[in-house]
């Protein structure tokens, strides 16, 4: 499981980095982009403005003024600490040498990524609608809000379950009854969803019907008697509304997968022990 994380790890490093601008670049992309500055004569264009965000369709007008002109002020920065560099023969320097290598290696890395899902790697359709029918459990946002009455001891919990059971208000005995801090709304702790109570308490809320009263339930805070007041989302969310979910989730694989195949492929000595992968 590490390792699949890690796979995965490395497949959006070097895909949400570049392989996203990359996959959404108009193709094909010419020296005829549109010209948007000049420095000391040599031109910027859209493309070079667009190649340093995260997305390259990106629309300028989404972006403020001042974003747009820091993008500016970059990239300016950049070609002319560039320039400078040529001028001392940085780039001649084995410090230099040894950077092109990773930046020309991350490139490459990147280029090859775009190919793979634009081709053989390619998310299609089919594989969505399977991916979303496999896994409908897992688009099943199902909340609950919900009541409760927070006590010391389990005596004193069930004595109040036979006053709600008797026709008294929750409301009004979780006001004068309850410990918890949610006590002087009447309990109410608003709506929320699976994993963010206590299990034991996840467990008996997410069980009852809307209305219903259900405890004592123990936890480490003591004893509750809970209401649930309303329930929603139990039903899948629409694919239409995960599709890029799925998306990101089937490229993730398609590239553990790729990369593992490539792995396959290479002979690999990690000679440093500090490196050493786990469980390779």
């Amino acid at each position: 499981m590490v390792r699949s994380l890690n796979l995965v790890s490395l497949a959006a490093v070097i895909a949400v980095s570049g392989a996203t601008a990359f996959a959404q670049m108009p193709k094909p992309i010419t020296a005829d982009d549109h010209v948007v500055a000049t420095i000391d004569g040599k031109t910027v264009t859209e493309r070079d403005i667009r190649l340093m965000l995260p997305q390259y369709n990106t629309d300028f007008r989404t972006l403020p003024p001042q974003q747009r002109a820091q993008l500016m002020r970059d990239l300016i920065a950049q070609r002319l600490l560039a320039r400078e560099g040529r001028k001392q023969k940085v780039d001649q320097s084995p410090r230099f040498a040894a950077q092109r290598r990773t930046i020309v290696d991350t490139a490459l890395a990147r280029a090859t990524v775009e190919g793979y899902l634009e081709g053989e790697g390619k998310v299609t359709e089919k594989e969505i609608q399977d991916f979303y029918k496999k896994n409908q459990n897992a688009f099943i946002n199902e909340k609950i809000s919900a009541r409760h009455i927070l006590l010391k001891s389990k005596k004193e919990a069930e004595a109040v379950l036979k006053e709600i059971k008797g026709g008294g208000d929750f409301a009004k005995l979780a006001a004068s009854k309850s410990i918890g801090p949610s006590g002087p709304k009447g309990g109410d702790l608003g709506s929320f969803g699976r994993g963010q109570m206590v299990p034991e308490f996840e467990k008996t809320a997410f069980a009852l019907k809307k209305g219903e009263v259900g405890g004592p339930v123990r936890t480490q805070f003591g004893y509750h008697i809970i209401k649930v007041t309303d329930r929603t989302g139990k039903e899948p969310v629409p694919v239409e509304k995960v599709v890029p979910q799925i998306r990101q989730s089937l490229i993730g694989q398609k590239l553990e997968a790729y990369i593992e195949k490539l792995r396959a492929a290479a002979k690999v000595e990690i000679k440093d022990p500090r490196f050493a992968i786990s469980g390779e």
